[in-house]
């Protein structure tokens, strides 16, 4: 197995070890995230409690639409899964995709309003839902047009942006670690969550343009 992106061979064996890294993290995330299904007051920070249990149904359709979407996102990319044999289980996966993306961005936009820390935790929660209905819209637009590659591109960008879920656990470790307050972690992983995963979409994605499309 190995990512189509980029498709040099010399990306292979980097590509297989990636994609395990990356699918191994949203299965982490996934269960990890699964505890806030039950509402249980143990689970959140104090000072969100409030807000979440006042929000519930929209905090339950961003968290199962962020958990399905980082989940199956993955298989999407594996390019057995687009060859004929098995190109409508392809679709399947991705039209359940895109309606996770659906939910959990609207759910998020929803709740970024009432994100802890204040206007700039707001706001980066709040750039981060309206990028990610975009890029979805995009990639199910381009589908419906036929425009492969431009769907292949948007979708890259997407899973960068529904991986923010992943990455956002994980700096707030490494900020802890490095002994910073949960204030102010908090604040910077609003932003570093989702920034440099589109950066990195879009090095992949201009990595694995042909001469003609650059």
């Amino acid at each position: 197995m190995h990512l189509s992106f980029p498709s040099k061979p010399r990306w292979n064996w980097v590509s297989n070890v990636l994609w395990w890294l990356m699918l191994g993290l949203a299965v982490v995330i996934f269960f990890q995230s699964s505890r806030y299904l039950s509402l249980d007051p143990a689970v959140y920070f104090p000072e969100q409690k409030t807000v979440y249990f006042n929000n519930s149904i929209e905090l339950m359709f961003h968290i199962v639409g962020a958990m399905l979407a980082n989940i199956i996102g993955p298989f999407l990319f594996l390019p057995k899964l687009r060859s004929h044999p098995y190109l409508n289980l392809h679709r399947g996966l991705g039209t359940i995709y895109l309606l996770s993306v659906l939910t959990g961005g609207l759910g998020g936009l929803y709740m970024a309003l009432f994100a802890y820390g204040g206007l700039m935790n707001q706001l980066g929660f709040m750039v981060l839902g309206v990028l990610w209905l975009l890029t979805g819209y995009q990639a199910y637009e381009k589908i419906l047009n036929k425009q492969i590659e431009l769907h292949r591109q948007w979708m890259i960008r997407n899973y960068a942006l529904t991986y923010a879920g992943v990455m956002l656990r994980l700096w707030q470790v490494v900020l802890a670690v490095a002994g910073i307050k949960f204030t102010i972690a908090y604040a910077i992983v609003a932003w570093l969550s989702w920034i440099p995963n589109l950066l990195v979409a879009e090095w992949m994605i201009r990595q694995s343009r042909s001469p003609l499309q650059s």
